[in-house]
């Protein structure tokens, strides 16, 4: 039996096995903290300024006026503008590979400060949905493949794939969503390639189609977008911690400095994937 086969036996036990428990947290409220959440790419340049919220409060706050906010490489400065109607700071600056930009913030007297490099891109070179046997069912995954820009170097990567949602049973919901995401090394890829499979949904899932599961299920005509990014250590350290401390209620671990403080810097090279309508009918079957 292969290891890519064993890794997907062992996903999917996981998955049917698991069992449900109401277990009672007693979490401490906090008073609010600053978080900072700031993206450098080839694509351009934007900063939120938020600050934390309870974990019973659901709703996503607004962007907060009045920092001033700077990002800088090489002697040059970029000050970044208030977009009322998104709530963040932008700039058409465009980040390039092989440089080091640093984040300035200045926000009710208080300084905060960051840095990243910037490295080079993965092109894709195939992206696809495939049904994957897992225990005589069927695990919808979404397979990548792309170029390693430094072989010779371990690089990190975060993943995001959006949906825009066509389904009826989404009528009162934003139409576009984030559906999957995550980061991950290039341990275990083939030499000179980045490699991923992204675990969708089980096939039975889909077929009982109970609202409990309609975030995770993918549907006839749903529009998928995917991004790979090429992100520093220290941003692969604050997205993994982040995954992570959803589950067990802990804050990330980010790379600002200034306290205190919540949130990330970082600069990334970005790369799409051809857009995908979902269709059951061009789904691979692997054997």
């Amino acid at each position: 039996m292969s290891m890519r086969k064993l890794l997907y036996i062992i996903i999917g036990i996981a998955a049917l096995t698991a069992c449900e428990k109401e277990i009672d947290f007693d979490y401490n409220e906090v008073e609010p903290i600053v978080m900072i959440e700031g993206r450098v790419t080839n694509e351009g340049t934007e900063v939120l300024v938020t600050r934390s919220r309870s974990v019973y409060d659901a709703v996503k706050p607004m962007g907060l006026q009045g920092a001033e906010v700077i990002v800088s490489s090489d002697g040059q400065q970029e000050h970044l503008t208030y977009d009322e109607t998104t709530g963040y700071y932008r700039s058409p600056l465009k980040g390039q590979p092989g440089t080091t930009y640093r984040l300035t913030v200045e926000f009710e007297d208080h300084h905060y400060e960051a840095t990243s490099y910037m490295y080079p891109p993965a092109p894709f070179t195939s992206a696809e949905f495939l049904w994957q046997p897992i225990n005589n069912e069927r695990m919808l995954a979404y397979e990548l493949w792309a170029t390693d820009p430094q072989p010779d170097v371990r690089n990190y990567y975060w993943y995001r794939m959006d949906r825009t949602l066509h389904h009826p049973h989404f009528a009162n919901k934003t139409t576009h969503d984030a559906y999957r995401w995550n980061v991950f090394d290039d341990r275990g890829c083939p030499p000179g390639r980045v490699f991923r499979d992204i675990m969708c949904m089980n096939e039975n899932t889909a077929e009982d189609d109970k609202k409990d599961d309609w975030d995770n299920i993918l549907y006839e005509g749903d529009t998928i977008t995917m991004r790979l990014m090429v992100i520093d250590q220290p941003t692969y350290d604050y997205l993994r911690s982040l995954s992570s401390g959803q589950r067990n209620g802990a804050n990330p671990v980010g790379n600002i400095e200034g306290d205190p403080c919540l949130g990330y810097f970082t600069a990334a090279s970005v790369t799409h994937a051809d857009t995908l309508v979902f269709s059951y009918a061009d789904v691979r079957e692997v054997r």
